[in-house]
């Protein structure tokens, strides 16, 4: 019997593509089915899985980072891509992911069978496609733990010591004031320096940043929980090329989380409650917040969030996330090459065309436009020497 799990946001294609399989292929089973990108990972680390639909545009992790993370895994499971688009970039990114077919929605039954039966009749039932085991260990520095620190390889200039001690007292002093949204945003722009740098593969630069955040940690005697030393052992055995960017930024952010010691949201005061929120909103900005997940992670309903954010903001919450996108959106446009459609799914705008006529209407331009008239020169990071 082969494992297939279907990664699709909209629950009516993901019943049709279910009732499909179920119904014409005896030898499959479907055995998990996510909407975004977040459950699609729990899936890749909790499910045995021959074969992955995956629909591109979901909320991010999008489904090119997703398949990203299952090669980097080394699991060898097939893929079919799902699109409603048919873009070349996506198409480029397909071919380098080794995807094993690329189906265009609405996807015809015939043409759904014929692609499935396919790549189950290539699947080695010799090989694994379980979850890989654990990595061997990078000594990852804990306060529970007495290993060395961080064993990335790594012969460090002057220059890269200098930055990265730098960086650290910025974590460090950001901690001390617990000015937590402010934090986000350097490590996240720093990420997004480095991932931007077109002359040098990221991965060194990437290994020695994570190494970086991770001593700050270490220096206020915080244990990293397991699951972050796992990511952190796993990256020995990682490519960490362009399309690790999202994956690189989750779990740098998730480090900031330990940093700051994340209280229980909802405090007594209404002002409490608004700082939970915006906390919440630039932690998740990339992957797609609407108010009842904001109003859950709060503990308070959705139309008493919405009252109480006019009333403590001035604007309402709708407002607010749309203005933090734009200007998500431009910093994208002005530092970094990434095309239109990627900064769209990067703010998990519902498509290309939606998010090019949202910012013209908000900033009176084009997004291509705007990259035109504002576009920064790309400031080199400095890179260890091999």
């Amino acid at each position: 019997m082969f494992n297939i799990v279907i990664i699709e946001d909209e629950e009516l294609e993901r019943r049709a593509l279910r009732r499909i399989i179920e119904t014409n292929l005896d030898s499959a089973r479907i055995v998990g089915e996510a909407r975004n990108g977040t459950e699609a990972v729990r899936l890749i680390e909790t499910c045995q899985i021959d074969l992955m639909l995956v629909d591109i545009r979901i909320p991010r992790p999008n489904g090119l980072e997703i398949i990203q993370m299952v090669r980097d895994r080394g699991m060898q499971t097939k893929v079919i891509i799902l699109t409603a688009y048919d873009y070349f970039e996506i198409m480029q990114s397909a071919i380098h992911l080794k995807a094993d077919n690329f189906l265009l929605k609405p996807v015809r039954t015939d043409d759904l069978l014929k692609a499935v039966s396919a790549c189950l009749g290539t699947v080695d039932t010799t090989a694994s496609t379980a979850l890989p085991d654990a990595p061997p260990s990078l000594s990852i520095p804990s306060a529970r733990r007495d290993d060395a620190p961080l064993s990335f390889p790594t012969q460090a200039d002057p220059e890269t010591v200098a930055e990265t001690a730098h960086i650290a007292r910025q974590i460090a002093e950001l901690v001390e004031s617990t000015s937590y949204r402010a934090c986000l945003t350097l490590v996240r722009q720093r990420l997004e320096a480095i991932y931007a740098r077109k002359d040098v593969p990221p991965r060194r630069a990437v290994l020695e940043y994570i190494r970086t955040v991770v001593r700050v940690a270490e220096e206020r005697q915080l244990a990293m929980p397991s699951c972050i030393t796992r990511k952190i052992d796993a990256l020995a055995q990682q490519r960490l090329d362009l399309h690790s960017h999202y994956q690189m930024l989750e779990l740098v952010y998730q480090i900031v989380d330990v940093l700051f010691e994340a209280r229980e949201p909802g405090g007594a005061h209404a002002s409490d409650y608004i700082q939970d929120v915006l906390n919440y909103i630039e932690r998740n900005l990339h992957k797609g917040v609407t108010l009842e997940e904001a109003a859950g992670f709060a503990n308070i309903s959705s139309c008493y969030l919405s009252r109480l954010f006019r009333k403590e903001m001035g604007g309402t919450f709708i407002s607010y996330l749309k203005t933090k996108r734009i200007e998500r959106a431009k910093e994208l446009l002005a530092d970094s090459d990434l095309p239109i459609t990627n900064v769209s799914l990067d703010l998990s705008f519902q498509d290309a065309n939606y998010f090019c006529k949202a910012f013209k209407k908000e900033v009176g331009v084009s997004p291509s436009e705007y990259r035109r008239q504002y576009r920064r020169p790309i400031v080199e990071c400095p890179v260890s020497s091999a």
